[in-house]
């Protein structure tokens, strides 16, 4: 890795490095990426070897672990791909239309679950990446499990072979790493659901089971959840989570938020989500929503005026019924509009996958009021952009209406729409 900056009275200007030179091993191990330098950064000895115009220089370091060597890089750092040929895979069923760039990358890197959450299947993990991962303690990682049986899950994943899944989870496990681990739950197909969390739970932290999302240009091998299908997984689930609850003291096993809408059954309580670990997989977003909903609802002031929000079907009730109790309590007039999703297909129905078209063609001409709230789930990560690549700026001179984008949890629902 090439040095871009040294911080003048570093420990790295001590020893006089200098931008451009190129860092090539820490303790006697090549250099792959900036995981490396992080976590020798943080020890007190080690050796380092540095390359300068064609000459390797070695140095011995000898530091406080706080201390900071000062070297700064290029950090960026792409996705692997995947090598996967997944039957549900969401990529393969995008349409062919303007989309965001990377809504189009197949990423599998287990880097970048380390980094922020992403699920990886581990089947382009070789045995020395998985004790790199064990020797720089990149802890936890999120696995794509969908089945414990090795020729059922080499069908779900279309290849024809892959490392054994729960080897790697024992050596994983073994070395001190945690892993939160996540099912894609395909109707008649991955059916062993729970004798796959039995086969897993000795080597994970938490495990989620999902839907497998359909767009209009879907697999035909594989059909939507139905009602039936949601309730029966919902009812399995929490039996085998109260089995776990009694066992150990957690749940361990969780359904998505959407399995429970989709079996029109209530999600489960605030509680019973324990730490929210896998939140970010759709798991208990409501009840959190909810939950800091009733909170901020209690000392809300000012007044709602007249604003409107939309959002996709499944969560179009629950913001509907929080509007109402909004402007009982406060006054005001809140418009909530359902955007049924035409882009991807109706059988899409969550509010992170409206795209800017979508939604003007839902909202124009309506009534918005004085303005629209959309939550910032649909848009892309800091940025003002929706997936079919249309801007926040545009769709609102399209509607003739100021947009705007607030966070999409309850407290901010309250916060956002009653300005003082």
């Amino acid at each position: 890795m090439r040095i871009v900056c040294v911080e003048p009275g570093s420990v790295g200007d001590e020893l006089g490095l200098v931008a451009g030179d190129e860092l090539t091993a820490l303790d006697g191990y090549a250099v792959e990426d900036v995981f490396d330098y992080e976590y020798y950064n943080g020890a007190e000895n080690f050796s380092m070897s540095v390359m300068r115009n064609g000459e390797l220089l070695e140095f011995d370091i000898e530091k406080y672990p706080d201390e900071d060597l000062g070297l700064e890089f290029d950090r960026e750092m792409p996705p692997r791909t995947c090598r996967n040929h997944c039957m549900f895979c969401f990529v393969d069923q995008l349409p062919k239309g303007e989309l965001r760039p990377t809504l189009k990358v197949k990423d599998d890197d287990y880097r970048h679950s380390f980094l922020s959450g992403t699920y990886v299947t581990l089947t382009n993990v070789t045995d020395a990446e998985i004790e790199r991962i064990i020797r720089l303690k990149l802890s936890p990682l999120y696995i794509s499990v969908h089945s414990a049986d090795p020729q059922l899950r080499l069908k779900l994943l279309g290849i024809r072979r892959a490392p054994d899944l729960l080897s790697q989870m024992q050596r994983l496990h073994a070395g001190g790493i945690a892993m939160h681990a996540q099912i894609v739950y395909c109707p008649d197909i991955n059916e062993d659901y729970i004798e796959t969390a039995r086969a897993i739970r000795p080597y994970t932290e938490s495990l989620a089971i999902v839907p497998v999302g359909l767009t209009a240009y879907s697999n035909p091998a594989v059909r939507a959840v139905t009602t039936s299908d949601a309730r029966r997984v919902v009812a399995n689930v929490r039996a085998f989570a109260d089995e776990c609850l009694a066992q150990s003291g957690t749940r361990y096993m969780f359904a998505s938020d959407e399995l429970y809408l989709k079996a029109g059954l209530s999600v489960p309580p605030y509680a019973d989500y324990e730490d929210f670990v896998q939140i970010e997989n759709g798991v208990g977003l409501v009840a959190m929503f909810l939950h800091d909903f009733e909170e901020a609802l209690q000392t809300a002031t000012g007044a709602p005026g007249r604003c409107s929000i939309a959002t996709g079907v499944s969560a179009y009730p629950m913001i509907a019924e929080c509007a109402k109790r909004l402007t009982d309590r406060l006054g005001g007039e809140i418009q909530v509009y359902c955007v049924e999703n035409r882009f991807f297909g109706s059988s899409v129905t969550v509010a992170g996958l409206i795209t800017g078209g979508d939604l003007l063609r839902t909202l124009k001409g309506c009534d918005l009021g004085e303005r629209l709230l959309l939550p910032a789930v649909m848009l892309r990560e800091f940025g003002d952009v929706f997936l079919d690549n249309m801007t926040v700026g545009e769709l609102s001179a399209a509607l003739e209406t100021p947009i705007e984008i607030m966070p999409p949890d309850g407290e901010s629902f309250v916060t956002r729409i009653c300005k003082k």
